[in-house]
């Protein structure tokens, strides 16, 4: 899971900066970027909030509490 992790933002940063150069100036590229950027980082963070700990399993507790 964690090579995922790693391989999902490796590829944002190859990706962002190919989105952002098709602007045709520089504020317009510059622009696109930074939105591409906020986009990227709310869905990481939706993703690492939901769906990341729905694939880890869950820990089992050993029942240590229980032997009285």
């Amino acid at each position: 899971m964690q090579k995922a992790l790693l391989i999902s933002i490796l590829a944002a940063t190859i990706v962002i900066p190919l989105f952002a150069s098709r602007g045709g100036t520089v504020k317009q590229a510059v622009r696109r970027s930074a939105i591409a950027t906020a986009v990227f980082c709310v869905l990481y963070w939706l993703g690492l909030l939901f769906v990341y700990p729905a694939l880890t399993p869950a820990k089992r507790s050993t029942g240590s509490n229980s032997s009285q």
